[in-house]
């Protein structure tokens, strides 16, 4: 069994998120099924209401849907805050336990994905590792989301990936992922279908330790252009402040660095050209025959020539 678990301010589009990862696990042969951690809650909030179905209760009455899901969600949680987490591990252990006892016909055996959509606190983080989950978390980045100064931002469910989203120190690298969703839906869908491999646990680094190489690091976090300019002209500035390095060197690294800077600027170089291995490589080989070819120091020369 297969979990994925989703974080991200609301609004963000986690439930666009786990729709097409539904989608690409149907297509790889495997079983999806969405458990969201308010699951309970919401059936709860839609029978009190005398809803069968919490989807048709949220279409006809948003406002108070969301008003009693909080609510009720945070009762509870003040009673016991593992209430609702607890019931989502009976409810994905009952799935497990179904997928351990499916029938193999033909020697078709379809493995379970279970995607939770909803992740907002840090014990439900920390819940999902007895699955050993994949989790991932929606990043707004340019996009500006919708009732972002409604009130009911301001509710605790809404806390920790404010503080994610904003880059606080203390919440950094909570998810496994990160994915930003800001240039609309045909954009998130080929970004997904380059990761689903990774995430539905069709590719065979699922076995293996989690690379932290750059390239892998760069594709994990879903660095946007503007973070690697930013980072590269940082550079360039630290270079030229650097005096321990020859004049030469830093005119050539300086060189390098704003010739990819166009080259990114002007969509001729992409994230993951410059992290590919082939770049480097020819990098290191430029910058080993510009060693070979840097003039030799004037007062070397001197005092060469004062030994002969």
């Amino acid at each position: 069994m297969q979990v994925i678990v989703l974080g991200g301010i609301a609004r963000v589009g986690k439930t666009e998120v786990a729709d097409i990862l539904e989608l690409e696990a149907l297509e790889l042969g495997k079983n999806p099924l969405r458990i969201s951690f308010s699951t309970p809650l919401k059936q709860a909030c839609a029978e009190k209401h005398g809803y069968q179905d919490p989807r048709k209760f949220k279409e006809d009455m948003p406002d108070i849907y969301r008003k009693e899901c909080q609510e009720l969600g945070a009762s509870a949680r003040a009673n016991d805050e593992d209430h609702w987490v607890n019931l989502w591990l009976k409810l994905v252990s009952a799935e497990q336990k179904k997928e351990l006892q499916q029938p193999v016909i033909d020697s078709d055996w379809k493995e379970t994905v279970i995607i939770c959509d909803d992740c907002r606190y840090p014990n439900e983080l920390a819940a999902v590792k007895q699955f050993g989950a994949i989790t991932m978390f929606i990043l707004k980045g340019k996009r500006e989301v919708a009732e972002s100064d409604a009130p009911w931002r301001a509710h605790e469910s809404e806390w920790m990936a404010q503080k994610i989203e904003a880059g606080h120190p203390d919440y950094e690298d909570m998810f496994d992922w990160t994915l930003v969703n800001d240039k609309g839906i045909d954009e998130l869908e080929e970004k997904l279908e380059l990761r689903s491999p990774h995430l539905l646990g069709d590719s065979p680094a699922r076995f293996t330790d989690v690379c932290t190489c750059a390239e892998c690091k760069a594709f994990k976090c879903d660095i946007q252009a503007e973070e690697l300019l930013e980072g590269l002209k940082t550079a360039c500035q630290e270079i030229q402040k650097d005096d321990d390095m020859s004049d030469h060197i830093k005119n050539k690294l300086l060189e390098h660095f704003e010739d990819i800077i166009d080259q990114v600027e002007n969509g001729d170089m992409s994230i993951q050209d410059l992290f590919g291995q082939e770049w480097w490589q020819m990098f290191k080989e430029e910058h080993d025959n510009d060693d070979k070819e840097e003039p030799e120091d004037d007062d070397d020369d001197n005092a060469n020539d004062g030994l002969t």
